[in-house]
């Protein structure tokens, strides 16, 4: 998979995948001067990226709850 089919899947712009690749969250495998990521690395990337989002959430709801904001 390339970096755009990569972005599409995860519904990120190119640029943030081939940043996630630089920073080494997003392991990819170079095909001359061509990035390719395997599929089952995306998968996993985008299960911990929904995991972050949640606990995120999470933790935003627990501190509107301290607030009583709720």
């Amino acid at each position: 998979m390339n970096t755009l089919q990569a972005a599409n899947f995860l519904n990120v712009s190119r640029r943030f995948v081939i940043k996630e690749i630089e920073a080494g969250r997003l392991p990819c495998r170079k095909v001359g001067s061509h990035r390719r990521i395997a599929f089952e690395d995306i998968v996993v990337y985008a299960k911990q990226m929904r995991e972050g989002q949640k606990a995120a959430l999470e933790r935003m709801a627990e501190n509107e709850r301290k607030l009583g904001l709720e």
